[in-house]
């Protein structure tokens, strides 16, 4: 998981993941307007999900329902 929300912490991250039943690696927080930029993400609630080939498969502009959220991880797992 990447956030580029400044007030996200490693800690709250992790609380999103455990909440979602999402495990993953260590999680990674980046506060770089350019990544923003680079995605076109124009709303702090923006959920976007890459495939393995780092193509968007996923985006959401509100927060994210977590049945459907999930249901979307599952997919590009």
């Amino acid at each position: 998981m990447v956030s580029i929300d400044p007030s996200e912490t490693p800690r709250s991250i992790e609380a999103f993941n455990d909440a979602a039943g999402i495990e993953e690696p260590l999680p990674t927080v980046l506060d770089s307007a350019e990544i923003a930029q680079e995605f076109g993400v124009s709303a702090l609630e923006t959920t976007i999900i890459l495939d393995r080939n780092g193509e968007e498969v996923y985006r959401d502009v509100a927060v994210s329902d977590p049945d459907a959220l999930r249901a979307e991880l599952e997919s590009v797992l």
